[in-house]
Protein backbone atom coordinates (compact mmCIF):
# COMPACT_ATOMS: atom_id res chain seq x y z
CA UNK A 1 0.00 0.00 0.00
CA UNK A 2 1.32 3.68 -1.04
CA UNK A 3 0.71 6.42 1.24
CA UNK A 4 -0.99 8.83 -0.55
CA UNK A 5 -2.19 12.24 0.62
CA UNK A 6 -4.04 15.36 -0.44
CA UNK A 7 -2.88 18.90 -0.43
CA UNK A 8 -6.36 21.53 -1.02
CA UNK A 9 -8.70 18.85 0.01
CA UNK A 10 -12.17 20.76 0.56
CA UNK A 11 -12.44 22.29 -3.42
CA UNK A 12 -14.23 20.40 -6.06
CA UNK A 13 -11.05 18.43 -7.21
CA UNK A 14 -10.16 17.61 -3.76
CA UNK A 15 -13.04 15.94 -2.72
CA UNK A 16 -13.57 13.65 -5.97
CA UNK A 17 -9.87 13.13 -5.48
CA UNK A 18 -10.70 11.51 -1.74
CA UNK A 19 -14.01 9.48 -3.25
CA UNK A 20 -11.93 7.88 -5.75
CA UNK A 21 -8.76 7.50 -3.44
CA UNK A 22 -10.78 5.84 -0.83
CA UNK A 23 -11.80 2.84 -3.59
CA UNK A 24 -8.29 2.30 -4.44
CA UNK A 25 -7.24 -1.18 -3.48
CA UNK A 26 -2.99 -0.01 -3.90
CA UNK A 27 -3.17 2.78 -2.12
CA UNK A 28 -3.68 4.29 1.80
CA UNK A 29 -5.15 7.79 2.13
CA UNK A 30 -3.07 9.10 5.21
CA UNK A 31 -4.43 12.72 5.62
CA UNK A 32 -6.01 15.55 3.69
CA UNK A 33 -5.58 19.19 4.48
CA UNK A 34 -7.91 22.17 4.05
CA UNK A 35 -6.46 25.71 5.69
CA UNK A 36 -10.46 26.56 5.77
CA UNK A 37 -11.58 23.09 7.58
CA UNK A 38 -8.13 22.06 9.69
CA UNK A 39 -9.73 20.13 12.36
CA UNK A 40 -13.23 19.58 11.41
CA UNK A 41 -14.85 16.28 10.64
CA UNK A 42 -14.46 15.69 6.69
CA UNK A 43 -17.98 16.18 6.79
CA UNK A 44 -17.81 19.55 7.72
CA UNK A 45 -16.72 20.16 3.87
CA UNK A 46 -18.00 17.01 1.97
CA UNK A 47 -21.14 15.49 3.87
CA UNK A 48 -21.22 12.81 1.22
CA UNK A 49 -18.17 10.79 2.36
CA UNK A 50 -18.12 8.52 5.33
CA UNK A 51 -15.14 8.95 7.03
CA UNK A 52 -14.65 9.53 10.55
CA UNK A 53 -10.73 11.44 9.59
CA UNK A 54 -10.27 14.99 10.18
CA UNK A 55 -8.46 17.75 8.17
CA UNK A 56 -5.11 17.68 8.72
CA UNK A 57 -2.32 20.17 8.81
CA UNK A 58 -0.33 20.66 5.75
CA UNK A 59 2.62 19.49 7.82
CA UNK A 60 0.89 16.10 8.90
CA UNK A 61 0.20 15.22 5.21
CA UNK A 62 3.44 16.26 4.05
CA UNK A 63 5.04 13.61 6.62
CA UNK A 64 3.02 10.97 6.26
CA UNK A 65 2.54 10.98 2.02
CA UNK A 66 4.71 9.32 -0.39
CA UNK A 67 2.65 10.85 -3.11
CA UNK A 68 1.22 14.05 -2.65
CA UNK A 69 -1.61 15.69 -4.79
CA UNK A 70 -1.82 19.47 -4.43
CA UNK A 71 -5.34 20.48 -5.18
CA UNK A 72 -4.35 23.96 -4.92
CA UNK A 73 -5.14 27.45 -6.51
CA UNK A 74 -2.58 28.36 -9.19
CA UNK A 75 0.46 29.89 -7.94
CA UNK A 76 0.74 28.15 -4.88
CA UNK A 77 1.91 24.65 -6.07
CA UNK A 78 5.19 26.17 -7.21
CA UNK A 79 5.73 26.96 -3.70
CA UNK A 80 5.19 23.82 -2.12
CA UNK A 81 6.00 21.24 -4.91
CA UNK A 82 9.60 21.84 -4.13
CA UNK A 83 9.22 20.99 -0.70
CA UNK A 84 7.14 17.77 -1.03
CA UNK A 85 10.02 16.54 -3.38
CA UNK A 86 12.67 17.95 -0.92
CA UNK A 87 11.02 15.57 2.00
CA UNK A 88 11.11 12.46 -0.63
CA UNK A 89 7.51 12.77 -1.97
CA UNK A 90 6.73 12.11 -5.22
CA UNK A 91 4.09 14.94 -6.59
CA UNK A 92 0.91 15.65 -8.88
CA UNK A 93 -0.16 18.92 -8.96
CA UNK A 94 -3.74 19.48 -10.60
CA UNK A 95 -2.83 23.94 -10.83
CA UNK A 96 -1.42 24.98 -13.77
CA UNK A 97 1.83 25.73 -12.22
CA UNK A 98 3.91 23.32 -14.49
CA UNK A 99 2.17 23.20 -17.26
CA UNK A 100 3.96 25.61 -19.30
CA UNK A 101 7.39 26.86 -19.78
CA UNK A 102 7.56 29.70 -16.68
CA UNK A 103 7.80 32.65 -19.17
CA UNK A 104 4.64 31.40 -21.24
CA UNK A 105 2.94 30.57 -17.15
CA UNK A 106 4.20 34.12 -16.05
CA UNK A 107 2.59 36.11 -19.08
CA UNK A 108 -0.91 34.17 -19.47
CA UNK A 109 -1.52 33.50 -15.68
CA UNK A 110 -0.19 37.16 -14.63
CA UNK A 111 2.04 34.90 -11.38
CA UNK A 112 5.81 35.24 -11.39
CA UNK A 113 6.81 31.66 -11.64
CA UNK A 114 8.98 30.80 -7.79
CA UNK A 115 10.39 27.27 -8.87
CA UNK A 116 10.98 27.83 -12.68
CA UNK A 117 13.93 24.89 -12.40
CA UNK A 118 11.17 22.18 -11.63
CA UNK A 119 9.40 22.98 -15.38
CA UNK A 120 12.00 21.14 -17.05
CA UNK A 121 11.62 17.62 -14.28
CA UNK A 122 8.01 17.55 -14.93
CA UNK A 123 5.85 15.20 -16.70
CA UNK A 124 2.98 16.58 -18.89
CA UNK A 125 0.19 14.24 -17.02
CA UNK A 126 -2.46 13.27 -20.41
CA UNK A 127 -1.54 9.47 -20.79
CA UNK A 128 -3.09 8.95 -24.01
CA UNK A 129 -0.18 10.79 -25.35
CA UNK A 130 2.73 10.55 -22.00
CA UNK A 131 2.25 7.28 -20.79
CA UNK A 132 5.56 5.92 -21.20
CA UNK A 133 7.25 8.96 -18.94
CA UNK A 134 4.88 8.70 -16.47
CA UNK A 135 6.34 5.76 -15.21
CA UNK A 136 9.59 7.48 -13.59
CA UNK A 137 8.11 10.74 -12.86
CA UNK A 138 8.77 12.57 -9.70
CA UNK A 139 6.71 15.48 -10.40
CA UNK A 140 3.67 15.25 -12.72
CA UNK A 141 1.85 18.49 -14.62
CA UNK A 142 -1.82 17.46 -14.47
CA UNK A 143 -4.08 18.84 -17.24
CA UNK A 144 -7.75 20.12 -17.29
CA UNK A 145 -11.30 19.79 -18.40
CA UNK A 146 -10.98 22.33 -21.16
CA UNK A 147 -7.15 20.72 -22.36
CA UNK A 148 -8.02 17.71 -22.00
CA UNK A 149 -11.36 17.21 -23.95
CA UNK A 150 -9.69 19.49 -27.16
CA UNK A 151 -6.22 17.96 -27.44
CA UNK A 152 -7.73 14.38 -27.57
CA UNK A 153 -10.30 15.82 -29.95
CA UNK A 154 -7.55 16.61 -31.71
CA UNK A 155 -4.69 14.57 -31.38
CA UNK A 156 -5.03 12.37 -34.20
CA UNK A 157 -4.74 14.91 -36.74
CA UNK A 158 -1.82 16.72 -35.23
CA UNK A 159 -0.41 13.60 -34.93
CA UNK A 160 -0.76 13.01 -38.64
CA UNK A 161 0.51 16.21 -39.22
CA UNK A 162 -2.81 17.50 -41.41
CA UNK A 163 -4.03 19.90 -38.39
CA UNK A 164 -3.56 24.07 -39.26
CA UNK A 165 -5.72 25.16 -36.81
CA UNK A 166 -9.02 25.21 -35.13
CA UNK A 167 -11.86 27.10 -33.75
CA UNK A 168 -12.92 25.48 -30.37
CA UNK A 169 -16.36 26.68 -28.72
CA UNK A 170 -16.35 24.86 -24.88
CA UNK A 171 -19.00 24.34 -23.13
CA UNK A 172 -18.65 23.93 -19.02
CA UNK A 173 -20.49 22.89 -16.20
CA UNK A 174 -20.26 25.13 -12.96
CA UNK A 175 -18.07 22.94 -11.00
CA UNK A 176 -15.02 23.98 -13.62
CA UNK A 177 -14.88 27.35 -12.24
CA UNK A 178 -14.48 26.18 -8.82
CA UNK A 179 -16.47 26.14 -5.49
CA UNK A 180 -17.54 29.63 -5.16
CA UNK A 181 -16.57 32.93 -6.01
CA UNK A 182 -18.77 35.69 -7.65
CA UNK A 183 -20.32 34.88 -11.22
CA UNK A 184 -20.99 31.10 -10.08
CA UNK A 185 -23.84 32.20 -7.95
CA UNK A 186 -26.82 30.29 -8.21
CA UNK A 187 -28.90 33.51 -9.53
CA UNK A 188 -26.50 34.36 -11.73
CA UNK A 189 -25.66 31.06 -13.46
CA UNK A 190 -29.65 29.46 -13.66
CA UNK A 191 -31.24 30.02 -16.87
CA UNK A 192 -28.37 31.60 -17.66
CA UNK A 193 -25.70 30.49 -20.81
CA UNK A 194 -23.02 32.90 -21.25
CA UNK A 195 -19.40 33.41 -23.00
CA UNK A 196 -16.34 34.23 -20.77
CA UNK A 197 -12.52 35.14 -21.52
CA UNK A 198 -13.16 35.64 -25.54
CA UNK A 199 -10.99 37.19 -27.52
CA UNK A 200 -7.79 34.90 -27.36
CA UNK A 201 -7.51 35.72 -23.40
CA UNK A 202 -8.25 32.22 -22.04
CA UNK A 203 -5.35 30.89 -19.56
CA UNK A 204 -5.42 27.50 -21.26
CA UNK A 205 -4.90 28.61 -25.37
CA UNK A 206 -1.02 28.29 -24.98
CA UNK A 207 -1.21 24.48 -23.60
CA UNK A 208 -3.70 23.47 -25.93
CA UNK A 209 -1.35 25.05 -28.87
CA UNK A 210 1.34 23.44 -27.17
CA UNK A 211 -0.21 20.22 -26.96
CA UNK A 212 -0.98 19.91 -30.81
CA UNK A 213 2.44 21.76 -31.56
CA UNK A 214 4.17 18.66 -29.58
CA UNK A 215 1.90 16.22 -32.19
CA UNK A 216 2.81 18.00 -35.00
CA UNK A 217 6.57 18.51 -34.25
CA UNK A 218 6.75 14.48 -32.91
CA UNK A 219 4.15 12.30 -34.15
CA UNK A 220 2.00 10.16 -31.80
CA UNK A 221 5.14 9.69 -28.91
CA UNK A 222 5.31 12.70 -27.70
CA UNK A 223 7.69 13.63 -24.80
CA UNK A 224 6.94 16.43 -22.45
CA UNK A 225 10.01 18.84 -23.26
CA UNK A 226 10.86 17.57 -27.19
CA UNK A 227 10.50 20.08 -29.99
CA UNK A 228 6.83 21.97 -30.54
CA UNK A 229 5.59 22.99 -33.97
CA UNK A 230 2.93 25.58 -34.32
CA UNK A 231 -0.77 25.12 -34.10
CA UNK A 232 -2.71 28.08 -33.67
CA UNK A 233 -6.39 27.96 -32.48
CA UNK A 234 -9.36 30.28 -31.76
CA UNK A 235 -11.46 28.93 -28.15
CA UNK A 236 -14.62 30.62 -27.36
CA UNK A 237 -15.10 28.97 -23.71
CA UNK A 238 -19.10 29.53 -21.89
CA UNK A 239 -20.09 28.69 -18.42
CA UNK A 240 -23.52 26.30 -18.90
CA UNK A 241 -26.19 26.16 -15.92
CA UNK A 242 -24.92 22.18 -15.34
CA UNK A 243 -23.00 21.23 -12.54
CA UNK A 244 -20.39 18.83 -14.37
CA UNK A 245 -19.16 18.14 -17.51
CA UNK A 246 -17.33 19.38 -20.64
CA UNK A 247 -18.47 19.84 -24.14
CA UNK A 248 -16.47 20.83 -27.27
CA UNK A 249 -17.20 21.43 -30.92
CA UNK A 250 -14.18 21.79 -32.65
CA UNK A 251 -14.06 22.65 -36.51
CA UNK A 252 -10.48 21.96 -37.79
CA UNK A 253 -8.59 23.34 -40.24
CA UNK A 254 -6.90 20.41 -42.34
CA UNK A 255 -5.02 20.08 -45.03
CA UNK A 256 -6.18 16.85 -47.67
CA UNK A 257 -8.91 15.71 -48.86
CA UNK A 258 -11.05 13.69 -45.98
CA UNK A 259 -14.50 12.00 -45.67
CA UNK A 260 -15.91 10.27 -43.19
CA UNK A 261 -14.46 6.75 -43.77
CA UNK A 262 -10.86 8.06 -43.31
CA UNK A 263 -11.86 10.07 -40.04
CA UNK A 264 -13.06 7.11 -38.51
CA UNK A 265 -10.35 4.85 -39.32
CA UNK A 266 -7.93 8.13 -38.45
CA UNK A 267 -9.60 8.53 -34.71
CA UNK A 268 -9.88 4.11 -34.69
CA UNK A 269 -6.64 3.58 -35.50
CA UNK A 270 -5.18 6.29 -33.21
CA UNK A 271 -6.98 5.79 -29.89
CA UNK A 272 -7.07 1.76 -30.27
CA UNK A 273 -6.81 0.15 -26.79
CA UNK A 274 -7.10 3.52 -24.84
CA UNK A 275 -8.76 2.55 -21.83
CA UNK A 276 -10.96 5.76 -21.41
CA UNK A 277 -11.07 7.08 -24.97
CA UNK A 278 -14.51 5.81 -26.83
CA UNK A 279 -14.10 6.99 -30.50
CA UNK A 280 -18.24 6.87 -31.16
CA UNK A 281 -19.51 5.78 -35.02
CA UNK A 282 -23.18 6.81 -35.20
CA UNK A 283 -24.07 8.76 -31.78
CA UNK A 284 -22.76 12.34 -30.89
CA UNK A 285 -21.24 12.87 -27.62
CA UNK A 286 -23.24 14.23 -24.51
CA UNK A 287 -21.57 15.22 -21.25
CA UNK A 288 -24.61 13.12 -19.59
CA UNK A 289 -22.83 10.20 -21.20
CA UNK A 290 -19.30 10.56 -19.10
CA UNK A 291 -21.13 11.94 -16.27
CA UNK A 292 -19.05 10.68 -12.70
CA UNK A 293 -16.49 8.81 -15.48
CA UNK A 294 -13.69 8.68 -16.17
CA UNK A 295 -14.14 8.54 -20.07
CA UNK A 296 -13.97 10.52 -22.71
CA UNK A 297 -16.22 9.87 -25.79
CA UNK A 298 -14.91 11.22 -29.22
CA UNK A 299 -16.70 11.98 -32.61
CA UNK A 300 -15.42 13.28 -35.96
CA UNK A 301 -17.51 14.39 -38.29
CA UNK A 302 -16.74 14.89 -42.10
CA UNK A 303 -19.60 17.51 -43.13
CA UNK A 304 -20.30 16.63 -46.77
CA UNK A 305 -22.18 19.88 -47.94
CA UNK A 306 -18.91 22.01 -46.55
CA UNK A 307 -15.87 20.12 -46.66
CA UNK A 308 -15.61 20.30 -43.11
CA UNK A 309 -13.82 18.67 -40.60
CA UNK A 310 -15.57 18.69 -37.05
CA UNK A 311 -14.74 16.87 -33.57
CA UNK A 312 -16.84 16.71 -30.28
CA UNK A 313 -15.56 15.55 -27.45
CA UNK A 314 -17.44 15.09 -23.76
CA UNK A 315 -15.78 14.43 -20.56
CA UNK A 316 -16.52 14.89 -16.78
CA UNK A 317 -14.60 17.72 -16.03
CA UNK A 318 -13.95 16.46 -11.95
CA UNK A 319 -13.22 12.85 -12.87
CA UNK A 320 -11.10 12.79 -16.36
CA UNK A 321 -11.05 16.72 -16.62
CA UNK A 322 -9.55 16.60 -13.02
CA UNK A 323 -8.73 13.78 -10.16
CA UNK A 324 -9.71 11.17 -12.30
CA UNK A 325 -6.87 12.18 -14.73
CA UNK A 326 -4.86 12.60 -11.59
CA UNK A 327 -5.47 8.88 -10.27
CA UNK A 328 -4.72 7.28 -13.81
CA UNK A 329 -1.45 9.17 -13.49
CA UNK A 330 -1.13 7.84 -10.13
CA UNK A 331 -1.31 4.17 -11.60
CA UNK A 332 1.09 5.07 -14.02
CA UNK A 333 3.63 6.16 -11.88
CA UNK A 334 3.13 3.44 -9.19
CA UNK A 335 3.75 0.74 -11.69
CA UNK A 336 -0.06 -0.29 -11.26
CA UNK A 337 -2.69 -1.20 -13.94
CA UNK A 338 -4.14 2.14 -15.18
CA UNK A 339 -7.57 1.40 -14.58
CA UNK A 340 -7.49 1.34 -11.17
CA UNK A 341 -10.32 2.93 -9.32
CA UNK A 342 -11.44 4.07 -12.22
CA UNK A 343 -14.60 3.94 -13.32
CA UNK A 344 -15.20 3.27 -17.20
CA UNK A 345 -19.40 3.88 -16.94
CA UNK A 346 -20.97 7.00 -16.43
CA UNK A 347 -23.81 7.99 -14.55
CA UNK A 348 -27.75 8.42 -16.38
CA UNK A 349 -29.86 9.90 -15.58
Amino acid sequence: MVRVGIIGASGYGGGELIRLLKAHPGVELVGFSSRKHEGKPLSAAWPQLWDEGLFATLEEVLGRAEVVFLALPNGLAMELAPRALEEGSRVIDLSGDFRLPPEVYESWYGIPHKSPGLYREAVYGLPELHREELGGARLVANPGCYVTATTLALAPLAAEGVLQGAFVVGLSGVSGAGRGGEGTFFAEVNENLRPYRVGGTHRHIPEMERNLGRLVAQGPRVKTHGPVGEVRLSFVPHLVPMTRGILVTVEAEVDGDWNQGTLDELYGDFYVGEPFVRVLREALPETKGTYASNRVDVKPLYEARTGRVMVFAALDNLVKGMAGQAVQNLNLMLGLPEETALPKEGLWP
